[in-house]
C-alpha cells in the first residue's frame, strides 16, 4: 500500500536545524494549532501584522462561521489547489517538538518567475527566542538551495519593528513600499507595507547544520529540475 507521503509528496518534506523543525501542516496538527492561536499571536504594542485579522475572529468551535472553521477552510484550500502553476506550503514550525508557529511559502507561476513569497507568525509565548529568524532562514534556504528560486519576497506593516529586525537578520533588503488594506474585526483600515526581498547574495544562512528531507520528491511533484550544487553542499 502506498504511504500518504508517496501520494502527496509535500508531506515528506522535513527541514530541521537545532531545536527547530518545519513540516507541512497535517490534520492532526490542527487541535494544537487552534490552541496556539487562542493563546495570542500579536506582539503587544506593534501594528496588527496580517492583511486580515483571522486570528481575532469569534471563537466558535463546531460552528460554520468564526474561528477555527474559517482558518481550517483556508488551510484545506491550500492543499486542495496545490499545483505546479501555483502552490503554497503551509509549514508547521515546532521547537523541541512543540508547535510554536507557521511558516508559509507561496509561489504563483514559479517555473517562469523563480520567485516565492514568504510569510510567518509565532505564538506570542514563543516570540523573542530566535525562532522567528531561524524558521525564516530555513524556508529561504529551501527555496533558494533546494527549489532553485532566485529571490524570496515578503513584507511587513510599517511600524512592526520586530518583523523588520527578523527580515534584516535573514538578509532581506528593502524593496519599496505599497499601500494596503487591512481587514480588522471592526472594519477596514489603510496601512503602509514595507516590501523586502532576499537573494542568494544577501541571504544570511543558519550557523548550525541544516537537514532537509523530501526535497527531491517535492521538486518532481512541482515539475522542477534536479537540484543544482549550491552553497549548502559540503
Amino acid at each position: 500500500m502506498l504511504t500518504l507521503e508517496e501520494i502527496f509528496p509535500p508531506y515528506a518534506l522535513r527541514i530541521a536545524c537545532g531545536p527547530v523543525e518545519l513540516r507541512v501542516l497535517r490534520d492532526e496538527d490542527f487541535p494544537e494549532l487552534v490552541e496556539l492561536v487562542r493563546g495570542g499571536v500579536e506582539a503587544p504594542g506593534l501594528p496588527m501584522p496580517f492583511l486580515r485579522a483571522w486570528h481575532d475572529e469569534p471563537f466558535a468551535p463546531g460552528a460554520p462561521d468564526g474561528f477555527p472553521t474559517s482558518s481550517l477552510a483556508w488551510w484545506w484550500t491550500q492543499r486542495a489547489t496545490f499545483a505546479p502553476s501555483e502552490w503554497r506550503l503551509a509549514l508547521a514550525v515546532r521547537r523541541d517538538g512543540v508547535l510554536v508557529g507557521m511558516q508559509d511559502l507561496h509561489a504563483p507561476d514559479f517555473q517562469q518567475t523563480r520567485q516565492v513569497l514568504t510569510g510567518s507568525w509565532l505564538g506570542r509565548a514563543h516570540q523573542g527566542r530566535g525562532t522567528g529568524t531561524l524558521m525564516r532562514r530555513l524556508v529561504v534556504g529551501l527555496a533558494l538551495d533546494e527549489l532553485g528560486a532566485e529571490s524570496c519576497e515578503s513584507g511587513y506593516i510599517v511600524g512592526n519593528h520586530a518583523s523588520a529586525a527578523v527580515s534584516r537578520k535573514v538578509g532581506y533588503v528593502d524593496n519599496g513600499r505599497r499601500r494596503v488594506v487591512q481587514h480588522l474585526r471592526d472594519g477596514k483600515i489603510g496601512a503602509d507595507e514595507q516590501r523586502v526581498v532576499v537573494t542568494p547574495e544577501t541571504f544570511v544562512r543558519p550557523q548550525e547544520p541544516v537537514s532537509v528531507e523530501g526535497a527531491e520528491a517535492l521538486r518532481r511533484f512541482l515539475g522542477i529540475g534536479p537540484r543544482m550544487t549550491g552553497p549548502s553542499d559540503g
